[in-house]
């Protein structure tokens, strides 16, 4: 049976950086894997953004839930057979803490740890120093987290479903929607990274603005389609009046289409037919930061109008 959630702005940050986290971890692991060594920036860079990210969205979760003690009935239940807690494995919201713990472990330590030692840094750590040079072994670790990555992408899209809105467990394009802002949020906080680092490969961020300009596209697409769903399902049309015309317009509108969707498609597409420098570098920084902000208000819209 579905759960009674009361969502509150704390969750929609927290499952905007989660989203984002695990995108940047799989668009750099794919890169890497796919370049064959040649996209390494990608791949380091997409490592170091899960680990604290995701350290701020349980900070958040935790001051949603008003009481940290709270957590733990996320995780686990009274279970009158053991007299204790028991695992919930009903719970939509208790599956994704286990889901974002076994994230976290793979994805966002050893993962990171595996990069940290080809560094200057991670060679003068004794522990992690002994990690510098296994490639075989980084690449299986980051395989081995990619399932992990996706589903926390999707997550939004799935904890919705098995809510007690009964609308999102009709929208079937909704966890793809999700999977593809978390996405082009991941290449979004990948591309401010080195944008703002300045020692990257104007090529590699070329391709990275390239790539994300195609997701935007299809975003823009199945946000479309979605919406149009909605109004043609009887029990949706009050919630696509209060998102598309009601007090969540200015946020869809101008936070979502405008600002995270238009805008940064309008600034790539100038950005990749100018030559790079300093003043590119500078539009895809634009870019990347007005993207993560249309990833936000998309996940803030949706999930407080209910």
């Amino acid at each position: 049976m579905p759960e009674e959630i009361n969502w509150g702005l704390p969750v929609a940050v927290y499952l905007f950086i989660g989203g984002m986290a695990a995108a940047a971890y799989y668009v750099g692991v794919i890169a890497d894997i796919a370049g064959k060594g040649r996209y390494r920036e990608i791949a380091r860079l997409g490592s170091y953004s899960v680990f604290i990210p995701i350290c701020i969205g349980l900070i958040m979760l935790l001051l949603d839930l008003g009481k940290p003690s709270r957590f733990w009935h996320l995780i686990f239940q009274t279970g009158p057979l053991h007299n204790g807690l028991v695992f919930r494995a009903g719970s939509a919201m208790s599956l994704g803490v286990w889901l974002l713990g076994a994230f976290v472990l793979i994805c966002g330590i050893l993962y990171p740890l595996m990069w940290l030692a080809e560094g200057k840094t991670g060679r003068n750590m004794p522990l992690i120093s002994g990690l510098a040079g296994k490639e075989k072994l980084r690449r299986n670790i980051g395989l081995l987290g990619l399932p992990f990555a996706v589903l926390v992408a999707a997550y939004t899209g799935v904890l919705l479903a098995a809510t007690s809105v009964p609308v999102w467990a009709d929208t079937p394009l909704l966890p793809a929607l999700f999977v593809l802002s978390a996405t082009s949020t991941g290449i979004a906080a990948i591309i401010l990274l080195m944008g703002l680092s300045g020692a990257h490969d104007h090529g590699v961020l070329a391709r990275l603005e390239k790539g994300d300009s195609y997701i935007i596209k299809v975003e823009l697409l199945v946000v479309a389609l979605t919406f149009l769903i909605l109004l043609f399902l009887p029990d949706a049309s009050g919630l696509v009046r209060t998102v598309m015309f009601g007090s969540y317009a200015v946020f869809f509108w101008l936070g979502v289409i405008v600002v995270g969707l238009l805008l940064p498609l309008s600034i790539q597409r100038y950005s990749l037919k100018a030559s790079y420098g300093a003043n590119t570098r500078g539009l895809a920084v634009m870019s990347a930061v007005l993207v993560l902000c249309g990833g936000f208000f998309l996940r803030y819209v949706i999930l407080l109008a209910v």
